[in-house]
This record gives C-alpha cells, sequence and structure tokens, in this order.
C-alpha cells in the first residue's frame, strides 16, 4: 500500500506524540483537520492506527511494525 504524503507525516508525528489531535497535527502539517480526519480514517481502513480511549484523553497507536523503525 502506498501512503500519501500527509499520510506519512501523520505516522511520523504519532510516533513522536501519539496523543496528538487531528487540530494539532493539522496544524503541524499545515493543512485543514477534515484533511487530517480523512487521513487517519484510511490509515484505520489500512490497519496502520488504532484509537484507545476517549477522544479528549484517548491516545493512537500504530500497529504496523515496520511503520515503526
Amino acid at each position: 500500500m502506498d501512503l500519501n504524503d500527509t499520510q506519512q507525516k501523520i505516522i511520523k508525528l504519532l510516533l513522536e506524540d501519539h496523543q496528538l489531535s487531528a487540530v494539532k497535527l493539522a496544524e503541524k502539517i499545515g493543512v485543514a483537520s477534515r484533511n487530517i480526519e480523512n487521513n487517519i480514517k484510511k490509515l484505520k481502513e489500512y490497519g496502520i492506527l488504532i484509537r484507545y480511549g476517549s477522544p479528549k484523553n484517548g491516545y493512537w497507536e500504530i500497529v504496523d511494525k515496520e511503520l515503526q523503525e
């Protein structure tokens, strides 16, 4: 599967801080939060991301071990 540039940036940032919100990711990457939400949805569909906990206090886990390296 080929990840787009935004998806790669999302993964990189979540590896650094797994508690970033879509709004914070959007600010750091420089795109609309809706763009981040759509890309996160795709990453979840690909089986790369899982969200644990509530929207405010939860965190992201990158499931694909190859992307964690």
